[in-house]
């Protein structure tokens, strides 16, 4: 029942620690920790362990750039509030929104610059992701054609190299693949499945 359990919690709420979790269960069944289920679930946590480490920083880089722009906005505030003479006014209101929509936007290449980071993440679980289906693929379908095993793997995997499709979009796209071919992969294992001793 611990394994079911630390299974359903890594399907609905995929953590570095329900990994970890779930990780320790398998071992303590007997699962060999170099089979492909163990594999799977250190490539899954190393993924998932980064995206929660720049979730974070990115996080707080841009509460540091709201703080910014609130200080900046307080002081073109308190400036307006200071003049007087109309023509002075809107000269300062038209500069202090030029800066602050310049900070909006320093905020904003803050999550560019956190999906850049992460590009390389989704690039390398795209890699490995794409190999594991195919292998997945070639032992559950081994009569099915090279050309459209490669076709079906490839349209798997097409959004996480869109451009336009967004970086957390991606992300949650990896975290789903990773959850389907680990429960395939599950299927597999005879410790699981009543074949083992």
């Amino acid at each position: 029942m611990e394994l079911q359990t630390s299974l359903i919690r890594v399907l609905t709420e995929p953590t570095p620690a329900s990994l970890w979790h779930l990780r320790g269960e398998l071992l303590e069944i007997g699962l060999a920790s170099d089979s492909r289920v163990m594999t799977i679930l250190h490539e899954f946590y190393h993924f998932l362990n980064e995206l929660v480490a720049s979730s974070t920083a990115r996080e707080y880089s841009h509460f540091a750039s709201i703080l910014d722009m609130a200080a900046v906005a307080g002081v073109a505030i308190q400036n307006l509030m200071n003049i007087e003479e109309s023509e002075e006014w809107w000269r300062r209101f038209v500069v202090g929104a030029a800066s602050e929509g310049l900070m909006v936007l320093a905020a904003r290449q803050y999550v560019k610059a956190w999906e850049e980071e992460m590009r390389a993440s989704y690039n390398a679980a795209a890699w490995y992701l794409s190999q594991e289906y195919w292998e997945l693929s070639a032992s559950l379908r081994p009569d099915l054609p090279r050309q459209a095993r490669r076709h079906l793997v490839d349209r798997l995997l097409v959004p996480v190299h869109d451009d336009q499709v967004e970086g957390l979009v991606k992300a949650g796209l990896i975290v789903r693949l990773f959850q389907v071919l680990l429960l395939a992969q599950l299927k597999l294992v005879p410790e699981l499945t009543g074949g083992g001793s």
